[in-house]
């Protein structure tokens, strides 16, 4: 191949996938967007002039998502106007039961997508080879990207490009559970000309590793931690063989955001800077919020702060107080516990609330200031 190719890299769709924080509003609307950004990539295939598409694996959350998903899934792909190639990955391997070999998707699959099943090289435009590995597994026993590859020979007059699924061993921390792929031996089958660009999937952000290994990132947010999601990386080789040149460029086509924010709160003025945070941020329906504080309030702040969280839970996709750093206590007096003027068994009730506060059971603040707020409404 002497001319310049462009194509286009995308993994880990997960199209399927539920998340736990987001009423059944904000999942249908979620949904539709990861759907969204497939038919979105199709406009870049054809705005750059990408001669073909990957997808580095999982393009389901698994293997028995509804009907509905995979039929939605085929006719997003058939907006993307150029061949369209998807890898098994660990959500969605080549297992017994693989929806790869159900009648749903072998009945609507469009005429231009392919289904890595092998690891034999193929000639995606002349000149140009794919070669991918599979899963077969979700509990691959070795690494799970050297079967598309160890057996390669370098080859002047083919671009070859590897599709591999799984973590880095040099990025996994030791983490992962499932052997991990050699980072070493990857740069080594570049070096000495077998591969000339690799493209990863499993982790959700895009990440370069080197200038000719990549991972693109999941096309669509899918939590907080990912620190560059949303993306699709626009792959242009030029020259050709062993020596030809390489450029990599993100393009967006994710709509949402999930935000981590952390608060301390502590006074009036405090709560009213979370309110004038939460006015400012963009695109409110398309992004969740997960927040974390820490200090202490008085009941009418602890109240007038649920009523904004309430609040904004109902304009946001989601807002939620992140369980694991949220310490805000509440700091009762006897002003705010008079003020609600109750009598008989609700006053007694109170009373022994306040007495629990004051043995150490912040539960009891927790009801206080729920008893604050209704009582304040009710009012």
């Amino acid at each position: 191949m002497d001319e310049s190719i462009t194509f286009l890299h995308s993994s880990d769709w997960q199209l399927g996938m539920m998340r736990r924080f987001l009423g059944p509003d904000g999942q249908a609307r979620w949904g539709q967007a990861r759907l969204d950004a497939v038919a979105r990539i199709g406009e870049v295939a054809e705005r750059t002039g990408a001669a073909f598409v990957v997808v580095t694996g999982d393009v389901f959350e698994h293997n028995q998502v509804e009907r509905q998903t995979i039929l939605r899934a085929c006719e997003a792909l058939k907006r993307i106007p150029v061949p369209v190639v998807l890898l098994p990955g660990n959500h969605d391997a080549l297992e017994p039961g693989s929806l790869w070999t159900s009648s749903q998707w072998l009945a609507h699959a469009p005429d231009h997508v392919t289904v890595l099943t092998e690891t034999t090289p193929f000639q995606i435009v002349p000149g140009v080879e794919l070669v991918g590995a599979p899963w077969r597994s979700r509990r691959p026993l070795s690494d799970p990207a050297a079967p598309g590859y160890a057996d390669l020979t370098p080859d002047p007059k083919t671009t070859r490009i590897l599709l591999a699924h799984g973590q880095l061993t040099s990025l996994s921390g030791g983490m992962s559970d499932v052997p991990t792929i050699d980072q070493a031996a990857l740069e080594a089958a570049v070096a000495d000309g077998r591969l000339q660009y690799v493209g990863l999937g499993d982790r959700h952000s895009t990440t370069r590793v080197t200038d000719r290994i990549w991972f693109s990132g999941t096309q669509e947010v899918t939590s907080p931690e990912e620190d560059a999601p949303g993306n699709v990386l626009k792959v242009t080789i030029s020259g050709g063989g062993i020596d030809g040149a390489i450029d990599v460029e993100p393009i967006r086509v994710g709509a949402w955001h999930m935000v981590d924010h952390r608060v301390e709160l502590f006074d009036e003025e405090s709560i009213t800077a979370l309110e004038d945070w939460f006015a400012e941020l963009p695109d409110k329906e398309r992004t969740y919020v997960r927040l974390a504080g820490d200090g202490s309030l008085s009941l009418p702040l602890l109240a007038r702060l649920d009523t904004i969280i309430d609040a904004q839970g109902e304009v946001f996709a989601s807002v939620e107080r992140w369980v694991k750093f949220w310490t805000v206590r509440p700091a009762p007096d006897a002003a705010d516990l008079e003020s609600l003027q109750l009598s008989g068994p609700a006053r007694a009730a109170m009373e022994e609330l306040r007495q629990a506060l004051a043995g150490g059971d912040e539960s009891a603040g927790a009801a206080l200031s729920l008893m604050h707020r209704l009582a304040r409404d009710a009012g």
